[in-house]
């Protein structure tokens, strides 16, 4: 099998995330009303024991901090793209 272009396996990793965000925000407009505003919140949760699962929960720890540094700062995260959450990225 031959290796993957790593800028080729990136770009598809970005639209796959974009599409996974489409179709959760999809999802979310669908939700009933008096839900809304709690899908934020769910979401957080999700995502939060997704990570810790898939990294650890120290790492998890260290990217979440990561978002909360570059929240303070003001930065908005994008919904067409991803925001540098790890050291590599910085």
């Amino acid at each position: 099998m031959a290796a993957q272009n790593p800028a080729h396996f990136a770009s598809r990793r970005l639209a796959d995330l974009q599409r996974a965000m489409r179709l959760i925000a999809d999802a979310v407009e669908r939700l009933p009303h008096d839900c809304r505003d709690l899908a934020g919140n769910a979401l957080l949760n999700m995502a939060a024991e997704t990570v810790a699962q898939n990294v650890g929960c120290a790492e998890a720890g260290r990217i979440f901090a990561r978002l909360g540094d570059l929240l303070g700062q003001g930065h908005q995260p994008p919904m067409t793209g991803a925001i540098p959450l790890t050291g590599f990225d910085t």
